[in-house]
């Protein structure tokens, strides 16, 4: 189900809106997202801690990280768990050109490194959630196996509506839901727990009263806790404008168009082209900017096989949303004559940040985003270091060996500058940035004196007892991983953490 968001930056987009896709079933966003497991640096963790949220330094949760893994890396550097019910292995099928885009970063001083380990700065093969080649998604490892349980009852096709709160005693009791046009209400026992991600989780709140209290009244919902949800967004851009061609065949995807049966069955064997999580092989993390801080990236690499027309113009385009006018610049490379790849470059920590509104009470429409993308110069001036970085490859001698070159047609609106100029990427970016789906903050962890806190360190929502808010949206500030991984890990440490609240309130009692 698409959302969409407004974007100071999206010149070259329909409407100039970027998509904000989200999972719906079992799973949620694991069911769409590309598979990618990516914790994030050490030191986010220790400055969320540090921030004034006890219990989440690096220390604190990389237990809750090896918990639910069951690595298959054959890395043995006490960074990765083998019990877990959540698979983590590289993909099973390696094209030839990904390699020799690791061999041009190592020439450009780029370390092969665990990125999920101690160093984060280097690059990878892709840590991926697959098994047997095919996605792993949140359902499949950690429900399936426990679906049989008497105390685990699941409802699909249903959709919560409101969390139910006594506006007098401001506890949480239960939640609203709709299931077949009907509306119905479970009563919780001991708490409520708010999981339905970044972007729903604060409508659901702001629907059930708790929120900004100007806009709550403003739409005629009755005001129980005055809170900052969805003050805050935070989110990854990304740039998608850097393909390249080479004088070679056969070594991307960039030709293997047509599904043979030979390629279905060495799917089905979990081996083959199709096991390559949308074209993602390989990804590295650099920093462009401040030498007292080389231990945390700022920019992250994502090696795509082939080019934003490799499909003819079908998912691809419609994924970004490109218009006719950016599209037409690729057109050219829909041929599939030679060899293409992309490198995607993301703004791991943004200084822009966006916000949310409801655009009204009922709960079945969206909210309405406002992402502000390159609001702040210093994300532009970041992106573009980052560019010039990844324009060296070719002047490595394996890009050369292979003739690499950049797919340097003129985007119509950047024309008044040369191509290639630090105006005409600027330009670019503000044409072809987008977001990569990684909204966060939405319902900021903090202290009691931190004004844009949502929840406690214990996730427990501020001024509402027996509720919590356990997903991506409590994440404070900006990371350098992706949210998946991160997902899993508050799932395994807030479930100790409940388990602890509840057992010390039965001794108590007793």
């Amino acid at each position: 189900m698409d959302k969409f968001a407004v974007n100071i930056s999206t010149k070259g987009m329909k409407d100039q809106r970027c998509a904000l896709p989200r999972g719906k079933g079992l799973g949620g966003s694991t069911l769409i997202n590309y598979m990618m497991y990516v914790r994030g640096n050490q030191q986010d963790f220790d400055n969320w801690a540090n921030a004034g949220n006890p219990g989440w330094s690096y220390q604190d949760v990389l237990p809750y990280f090896k918990k639910s893994e069951n690595s298959f890396l054959n890395i043995s550097n006490g960074y990765h768990g083998v019990d877990g019910p959540l698979d983590v292995r590289f993909v099973p099928y390696r094209t030839e050109m990904s390699r020799i885009f690791v061999d041009s970063l190592k020439e450009l001083a780029m370390p092969l490194v665990d990125y999920n380990g101690e160093n984060q700065l280097g690059v990878s093969y892709l840590h991926t959630n697959l098994r047997d080649g095919q996605r792993l998604s949140a359902s499949t490892a950690f429900l399936e196996p426990i679906a049989s349980r008497p105390n685990l009852h699941i409802l699909i096709n249903s959709r919560a509506t409101k969390i139910l709160i006594d506006p007098i005693t401001k506890t949480s009791y239960g939640v609203e839901f709709v299931r077949e046009r009907k509306r119905y209400a479970v009563i919780a026992k001991k708490e409520v727990l708010l999981t339905a991600g970044a972007l729903q989780s604060p409508q659901l709140l702001m629907l059930s009263g708790v929120g900004p209290e100007d806009q709550l009244k403003n739409i005629g919902i009755p005001v129980i806790r005055n809170l900052p949800v969805g003050k805050v967004i935070y989110d990854h851009l990304y740039f998608t404008g850097l393909t390249f061609v080479t004088n070679t065949r056969n070594l991307t995807l960039h030709v293997d168009r047509i599904v043979t049966l030979e390629m279905l069955a060495r799917y089905l064997n979990g081996n083959g082209t199709m096991t390559i999580p949308g074209g993602v092989e390989v990804i590295g993390f650099l920093n462009t900017r401040n030498a007292s801080l080389v231990a945390i990236p700022d920019i992250e690499l994502i090696f795509v096989n082939g080019s934003p027309a490799s499909d003819e113009g079908s998912g691809i385009r419609e994924g970004l949303r490109f218009n006719d006018e950016v599209y037409d610049t690729y057109r050219p490379l829909e041929a599939g004559d030679k060899d293409a790849f992309t490198v995607n470059i993301v703004l791991l920590h943004p200084k822009s940040r966006g916000y949310m509104e409801l655009k009204n009470s009922n709960p079945f429409q969206w909210p309405k985003f406002y992402m502000n993308f390159l609001k702040q110069d210093e994300d532009i001036e970041t992106l573009l270091n980052g560019i010039k970085w990844v324009l060296r490859i070719m002047d490595t001698p394996t890009m050369k060996k292979y003739g690499v070159k950049l797919h340097d047609i003129l985007l119509p609106n950047c024309a008044q500058f040369q191509h290639g100029s630090d105006d005409y990427w600027r330009c670019a970016l503000r044409t072809q940035a987008t977001s990569m789906y990684h909204q966060t903050a939405t319902c900021r962890m903090g202290p009691t004196w931190d004004s844009e806190a949502v929840v406690s360190p214990k996730l427990q929502v501020y001024g509402i007892t027996n509720l919590r808010v356990v997903d991506v949206g409590v994440i404070p500030m900006t990371f350098s991983g992706h949210p998946a991984a991160i997902a899993y890990m508050i799932g395994e440490k807030s479930a100790d953490m409940i388990k602890e609240h509840w057992l010390k309130s039965a001794n108590e009692s007793q």
